[in-house]
């Protein structure tokens, strides 16, 4: 069973994603608030980084499919200074990271954490949803020092 993501707002603007047709299912998703990951027909793999053929048994037949937000952190950093886009420097310092989800899934994202506990390998996050201003809201992942994040 799944759980409905939480969403976090960001108070400034962020660069939106770059949104391909063929990774929809991810983002119809996390509109209707959950974390999918396509998962194979043919060998029951589930997939990440997205893919139009399974790596496993190259099969073109998948399906969008919910997984637990609950993960933990596989490694992190904190990022001090902005590169890209300019709004990006509205966010600094934040933490960005790789995020170990079940199934032996690993995905990256930023983590809202204000303890500094988040960057420690193995701390438990839970995926959300972060909405910015006038952005397509994004997944991230939040520690439990956050309201709503993960627990302790």
């Amino acid at each position: 069973m799944t759980m409905s993501l939480e969403r976090l707002t960001d108070v400034a603007t962020r660069p939106d994603p770059v949104v391909h047709p063929e990774v929809e299912g991810f983002w119809s998703g996390l509109e209707a608030s959950e974390l999918r990951v396509q998962v194979c027909h043919r060998c029951g793999t589930r997939r990440v980084p997205f893919a139009p053929v399974c790596f496993s048994c190259r099969s073109f037949e998948f399906s969008w499919e919910a997984i637990s937000p609950e993960g933990t952190i596989a490694a992190a950093v904190v990022v001090h200074r902005a590169t890209g886009d300019r709004e990006w420097s509205a966010h600094v310092p934040f933490v960005s990271g790789l995020v170990d989800m079940e199934h032996g899934l690993r995905l990256p994202g930023r983590i809202a954490c204000t303890c500094g506990k988040a960057t420690h390998r193995g701390a438990p996050v839970r995926a959300v949803i972060m909405a910015a201003p006038g952005r397509i809201p994004v997944h991230g992942f939040a520690h439990s020092c956050i309201p709503g994040g993960a627990p302790s």
